[in-house]
C-alpha cells in the first residue's frame, strides 16, 4: 500500500506554467496533437498514433491495453457483452463500479472517488480531515494530496517530507531523501553525476517539479533557471511528458504543453509500484 500511495504523489493539482523558473507541473501533461515529432508521440505509448506527419489520439475502441485506456482521459475501461472488458469513450464516472479508489482509477483516471460501489470524479473526494479512522485514512487520495494517519494528529495530508516514516520517505522518489534517520526534501545539489541531474519533486502533494542542470565547470548539479538546457532528445522525457520540442527559425525550443488537466496520474509508475 505504501508504494501505491507514493506513486500517486504524481497527481497534479495545479494548472499554471513554471517554464520561466525551470519548474513544471504534472497537471500540464501534453496531449497527442501537441507533439510534433514521432519520437515524442511514440513515448505516449498506446494513447497516441503517428500517421507519418502528425500525432493524434488513438480512438478508444482501438486501445486494447487497460492501463493505456484508463490513462487516456477520453476513454474508460469497462466490461463488455462478451464477458471481458474493452476500451470505450468516456461518459460518466457513475457508470463505473469499484470498491476502492485503485479499482476506479484502473478503469479511468477521471474517477479517483468511490462510495464503496460506484466511482466518482475528483470533485467528490473527501478532505483528509473528514476521515476519522486509520483504515479509511491511510493512503486515501484527497483534494489535499495523499492522506496519512498519525495517532497524535489524526488524518492529515502528507505535504512535506519531515513527518514521513522510512518506508514512506523511500517511496517518495525524487521528492524526499532519508539520511541520518531523518526524511528531508530532495535537492538538485544531492545529485552527484550529470546522468542523475534531472529534476526533483518540489511539492510532494501537488505534482510540482524543479528541473536541475549540470554545471560542468563546477562539477555539480544545480537548480535550472529555465528550459534552455533541454534539447529535442530529452525535452519531453525529462519533463515527464509536460513539454514538447517545437521547431523555430533558430532551430527549436522546449515549451510547456499547458494542458492543465486535473488529476493526471502517471499511470505507468502507478501500476509498476502496486
Amino acid at each position: 500500500m505504501i508504494k501505491i500511495v507514493f506513486a500517486l504523489f504524481f497527481v497534479g493539482c495545479l494548472g499554471s506554467s513554471g517554464q520561466s523558473s525551470g519548474q513544471f507541473y504534472s497537471s500540464n501533461a501534453c496531449t497527442c496533437d501537441q507533439l510534433s515529432y514521432e519520437s515524442d508521440c511514440t513515448k505516449m505509448g498506446l494513447q497516441c498514433t503517428w500517421n507519418g506527419t502528425s500525432c493524434s489520439t488513438l480512438d478508444c475502441n482501438l486501445i486494447t491495453d487497460a492501463t493505456a485506456c484508463a490513462a487516456n482521459l477520453k476513454c474508460m475501461w469497462t466490461p463488455n457483452s462478451s464477458g471481458g472488458s474493452s476500451c470505450k469513450t468516456f461518459t460518466f464516472c457513475s457508470q463505473l463500479t469499484g470498491a476502492t479508489q485503485v479499482a476506479c482509477l484502473q478503469m479511468s483516471n477521471n474517477c479517483p472517488f468511490t462510495d464503496g460501489t460506484k466511482c466518482g470524479s475528483s470533485n467528490q473526494l473527501h478532505s483528509c480531515s473528514h476521515l476519522t479512522a486509520s483504515q479509511y485514512c491511510e493512503g486515501y487520495i484527497s483534494q489535499d494530496g495523499i492522506c496519512m494517519w498519525r495517532d497524535s494528529t489524526g488524518c492529515t495530508a502528507a505535504t512535506e517530507c519531515a513527518p514521513l516514516t522510512l518506508a514512506e520517505c523511500n517511496s517518495a522518489k525524487y521528492g524526499c531523501k532519508y539520511t541520518n534517520n531523518v526524511c528531508s526534501q530532495q535537492l538538485c545539489s544531492d545529485y552527484t553525476t550529470q546522468q542523475t541531474c534531472t529534476f526533483v519533486m518540489e511539492t510532494i502533494n501537488k505534482g510540482v517539479y524543479q528541473l536541475c542542470s549540470w554545471d560542468s565547470t563546477a562539477g555539480k548539479c544545480q537548480i535550472a533557471q529555465n528550459y534552455g538546457g533541454l534539447g529535442q532528445g530529452n525535452c519531453y522525457s525529462t519533463t515527464l511528458g509536460t513539454a514538447r520540442w517545437v521547431s523555430t527559425s533558430a532551430g527549436g525550443e522546449c515549451l510547456s504543453c499547458y494542458a492543465q488537466t486535473l488529476f493526471v496520474f502517471i499511470i505507468a509508475l502507478f501500476i509498476i509500484m502496486i
